[in-house]
């Protein structure tokens, strides 16, 4: 009896273990849509284009890889970027940033409310950037 008490008891611990282990939650499946965002071009009256980015679940998202899409009218960029090490499991949020045709990716962590900025995709006259602004380190 007391053997099904112990094995009762440790089956618990286990799963309670694992829920608070991840930090925001469950991982998105790959393939999944975590955030779109799009703003028009207002300095091109003459098409009407639109600058916009998706944040998707990689295959690799247990790894913390992520994909970017970003469209400008007809150009479509696609990347990849890897959450910081040690930061695996949080999720990445997509925000307009206060520069013109910019958007970041950036995350927040369980003990604070404060968004992190990490990854910065920028468009241009057509021309697509994307690139890390800040590293950090949750080890």
């Amino acid at each position: 009896m007391k053997l099904k008490a112990y094995i009762l008891l440790f089956a618990i611990t286990a799963i309670i273990a694992c829920k608070n282990n991840s930090k925001n939650g469950e991982l998105p499946k790959p393939g999944t849509v975590l955030a779109k965002e799009e703003m028009p071009v207002l300095n091109d009256t003459l098409n009407k284009f639109t600058f916009a980015v998706s944040l998707i679940a990689d295959s690799l998202v247990e790894q913390g890889i992520y994909d970017v899409n970003a469209v400008w009218g007809y150009n479509d960029a696609k990347t990849k970027f890897t959450m910081p090490k040690g930061a695996e499991n949080l999720k990445p949020i997509l925000r307009k940033s206060s520069k013109p045709y910019t958007f970041v990716i950036g995350f927040k962590t369980d003990k604070d409310t404060t968004f992190y900025d990490y990854y910065e995709i920028n468009g241009d006259h057509g021309t697509i950037k994307m690139q890390y602004i800040k590293s950090y380190s949750f080890q």
